[in-house]
């Protein structure tokens, strides 16, 4: 068997190396001209040719190809190309917003005392990259249509990355939220702030000459002057103390129970918004300015208490800019 298969290749090699002899008569020449070829160059040559004819093809085939996918990212895309410049200049500093963003909360986090280090430990950008173009190539494969020039718009890459970022750090920013948002609910229930939105400063709190019997006495406020009528404010979240109408001392007038032991107190009003008992918000319009009680012209008298009996400065809560949460 070793032996014909061995023959069988000393016949084909013998066929191989025949030689043809080509004679070539030029039109209107004397003389003529040949050479001779082997067959197994011609099967060679032959072989060249049929691949240099496919690759071509495939060239033109995948040119048109091309064509065509441009063709229609020129029109899905064209009148989209302006914007799409604009965000691809944009993204860079969307980035580095970003980044800064993720430092900021971080060092929130670490002076608030943040209960997880694991919400400190912020997404490496090459694994969110890495996410991102994951969910793409998912959502392409399930619809063919988003194929169509998505991938070769390295953007849609980028946004997708700082969204992941994004919904990596969510769970810091809820810390840092949640802890803010329980510190402002402390502080607005306590009576930081300006009972009016202007006023004349007209007496302080501490020692001073009583302006309607003349001897020095301690004045336990501020008086605040302003026109009858203007609206007062609750300077905190708190219940309604006490809401009195009287024609002496602090007049009409309405204390508000806060939390923490503080109170705060206003006096002179005009007329009462609130009833005892009720629950008012930091912000919200309790009283209007008057001159009921004992007084010598329109204004509010304004007090802090510290428990019922401890008064203090006004003035140190009312400077306080934490603002109405």
């Amino acid at each position: 068997m070793e032996k014909m298969i061995k023959k069988r290749i000393d016949q084909v090699k013998e066929k191989g190396h025949q030689r043809l002899t080509v004679l070539l008569i030029p039109h209107g020449f004397d003389k003529s001209f040949h050479f001779q070829i082997s067959i197994f160059t011609i099967f060679f040559l032959v072989g060249l040719l049929f691949a240099i004819v496919g690759i071509a093809v495939l060239g033109i085939v995948r040119y048109n190809n091309t064509r065509i996918q441009i063709n229609a990212l020129a029109s899905v895309y064209g009148k989209y190309f302006d914007e799409y410049i604009e965000y691809s200049e944009k993204l860079g500093d969307i980035r580095d917003d970003f980044a800064s963003l993720n430092e900021n909360l971080q060092e929130v986090h670490s002076l608030i005392d943040g209960e997880s280090e694991e919400l400190l430990k912020l997404p490496d950008e090459a694994d969110s990259e890495d996410l991102a173009a994951t969910e793409l190539k998912v959502e392409e494969a399930v619809d063919k249509d988003l194929m169509l020039g998505r991938s070769y718009l390295s953007e849609i890459y980028g946004y997708r990355a700082v969204r992941v970022s994004m919904e990596k750090n969510k769970a810091l920013v809820d810390s840092v939220f949640n802890f803010l948002d329980s510190r402002y609910g402390i502080m607005n229930s306590l009576p930081f702030g300006e009972p009016l939105l202007s006023y004349n400063l007209t007496s302080y709190y501490g020692m001073r000459r009583s302006p309607t019997f003349g001897y020095m006495e301690f004045h336990d406020g501020v008086d605040l002057a302003n026109v009858p009528g203007t609206d007062i404010t609750a300077t905190g979240d708190g219940k309604v103390y006490r809401a009195i109408y009287s024609n002496r001392g602090y007049g009409n007038h309405i204390v508000i129970a806060h939390a923490n032991g503080y109170y705060s107190l206003y006096g002179h009003c005009t007329s009462l918004k609130v009833r005892e008992g009720e629950y008012v918000r930091k912000g919200q319009r309790i009283a209007t300015v008057g001159a009921t009680g004992n007084v010598t012209g329109p204004h509010l008298h304004y007090e802090v208490w510290i428990g019922e009996s401890n008064r203090t400065d006004p003035m140190d809560y009312m400077k306080v800019g934490f603002g109405q949460y």
